[in-house]
């Protein structure tokens, strides 16, 4: 039986994993008008407060062939190799449909269609994020430092903890966690 993927999730492009190239085959095209999720305004506020100028919200990328764009919540761009990172923050439950998304396997070809253009792809759970927003800087900047040895982002966060991996989950997991009201409990409680 397969491990059920945790968060985060990484998935790292071929080029950058043999470090051969960190810029993307596919640049960003402008900034998207995807809906913004409930954690995401605390998470930027973050992410700029220990990355800065590098991130970006709401970045569309052109994947070869597609007539539409996809949009990453949040794009970072490392300043010294160009490499592009895809970081995504998924709920399980939608609040426009109130049905489960981000469901184990349901962002495969996303995550393809970005690594294919190159670009690093960190996914995180909402929850995660919601909870331990200073700890999932630290995992990106552990893993800016890990595949492009700039290691300036991981110094800032040597204090702060590991973040805790959460496991992804089924459709049929979000029909039990919706009914609890799972989410609005979290996103109640904002701790680091």
């Amino acid at each position: 039986m397969a491990k059920t993927p945790e968060y985060p999730i990484v998935v790292i492009p071929e080029l950058v994993k043999d470090k051969k190239q960190f810029t993307p085959l596919v640049f960003p095209s402008g900034q998207g008008d995807a809906p913004i999720g409930a954690s995401e305004e605390l998470f930027e506020n973050v992410l700029k407060h220990y990355f800065g100028e590098i991130v970006s919200p709401q970045q569309m990328m052109f994947p070869s062939g597609h007539q539409l764009p996809f949009t990453a919540d949040f794009l970072m761009v490392e300043p010294n190799t160009g490499l592009h990172i895809d970081l995504e923050v998924d709920e399980p439950i939608s609040f426009a449909t109130g049905k489960p998304t981000h469901c184990i396997g349901e962002d495969d070809y996303r995550n393809k269609c970005f690594v294919d253009a190159n670009w690093l792809v960190i996914r995180f759970a909402e929850e995660q994020v919601s909870s331990q927003p200073e700890r999932c800087a630290r995992f990106i900047a552990g893993a800016i430092a890990q595949l492009t040895g700039n290691d300036t982002y991981r110094q800032k966060l040597l204090h702060v903890e590991k973040v805790t991996p959460m496991r992804q989950w089924s459709a049929r997991q979000v029909s039990k966690l919706k009914k609890s009201d799972y989410r609005q409990g979290y996103l109640g409680q904002r701790r680091n």
